[in-house]
């Protein structure tokens, strides 16, 4: 009986070990929201939607402990529809040998909806981190991305996201590799690689990107360069050069920004626009009060300037659930047609108000 008591404890302190060194986390995020859409011709737009405030999502990550300082880690994201499951219908016409259309044929599908809700449209990477710093590979946020939503007040989402008028610098990119080493001092710094993957022109759309990032108690800054080719493999399509950061004096936040972007897109006009932001948290009433103020100024030849005023207020019910309103309204100038939409829909107008609740699981 001694020696099966000893041979037990045994298993069950190796099991515990076991656990300890490798673990698998389910979690998501459920967000809806009213929005109100105006400023366009048609009229306004009302209606319920999935991800003001961020995608709403369903996820995986896991890590385990190689030992020696190593882990390997990875992490799977799908997106998904909160509002509704109504299949999406497709009516196309039908042509006959001649070209002249003889009918029409309606295709039915699945609803897995679009942008960063659609079905494993989010992430997908595996990681390695260790002494050396860390390294993933997939598809995964973008450095620009990274560096935007951690500066922008809105953090990339609501009416008053920062994407309504600025590059979101690749956003999420498929098929790349990064490194990030270690801090030191509070500095990091990071690549990226991405591949257009185009047989017989691999220089084709691929995106290159490097940035020093600082974050040490109230401060966090960063530095991001974004280099995307042409499809064609000749020149640069884009190039985002981005600067800021944010201060916590604990009684306000103050969020800066200022974003170059420049370039010659194979079929387009020259690329030469400068991006500025402003923008404040403040703690009110056991919640935040968000505010930002964007300029965009064309220097090309089309002139497109535009600004957004954003507004908003988010209050936690609980450390999962909070509840939010939003508001913002673009200024378009000489022909400009910016829209305000939110984390994951594009807008129809100029103006958009939102509120609604977030719940992360």
């Amino acid at each position: 009986m001694k020696h099966s008591l000893i041979a037990f404890a045994a298993l069950a302190a190796l099991s515990n070990l076991a656990a300890a060194q490798s673990s698998v986390t389910i979690y998501g995020k459920v967000d809806l929201g009213l929005v109100v859409d105006s400023g366009n011709a048609a009229g306004k737009s009302v209606r319920i939607s999935s991800g003001v405030s961020g995608g709403s999502r369903l996820g995986f990550k896991g890590v385990e402990d190689l030992g020696g300082g190593y882990k390997a880690s990875f992490q799977i994201e799908t997106g998904f529809c909160a509002d509704s499951a109504a299949p999406v219908v497709t009516t196309v016409p039908v042509k006959n040998s001649s070209g002249a259309t003889i009918g029409t044929t309606t295709t039915s599908v699945p609803n897995f909806c679009t942008g960063s809700n659609s079905f494993m449209g989010r992430q997908a990477h595996g990681d390695l981190s260790g002494a050396f710093g860390s390294i993933s590979a997939g598809r995964q946020y973008s450095l620009g991305f990274n560096n935007l939503s951690t500066i922008d007040p809105f953090g990339e989402g609501y009416s008053a996201d920062i994407n309504n008028m600025v590059d979101g610098a690749g956003l999420r990119l498929n098929n790349s590799f990064h490194y990030t080493t270690p801090a030191f001092g509070g500095f990091t710094a990071s690549g990226e690689v991405a591949l257009g993957e185009q047989t017989g022109n691999w220089k084709g759309a691929r995106v290159t990107a490097g940035s020093i990032n600082y974050a040490s108690g109230p401060a966090y800054a960063g530095l991001v360069v974004y280099n995307l080719d042409n499809t064609n493999g000749s020149g640069t399509a884009r190039r985002d050069t981005q600067f800021g950061g944010t201060y916590d004096f604990g009684i306000v936040k103050v969020h800066a920004l200022a974003e170059k972007a420049t370039g010659t897109p194979t079929g387009a006009a020259k690329l030469d626009t400068l991006d500025l932001m402003g923008g404040l948290t403040i703690p009110l009433a056991s919640g935040s009060v968000l505010a930002d103020y964007i300029h965009h100024d064309d220097k090309g030849v089309l002139n497109h300037d535009a600004s957004q005023l954003g507004l908003g207020y988010v209050y936690p019910l609980s450390k999962r659930t909070s509840i939010y309103s939003s508001y913002a309204r673009i200024q378009n100038r000489h022909g400009a047609t910016f829209t305000v939409g939110n984390a994951t829909e594009a807008g129809t107008g100029d103006k958009a108000f939102s509120l609604g609740v977030v719940h992360n699981f």
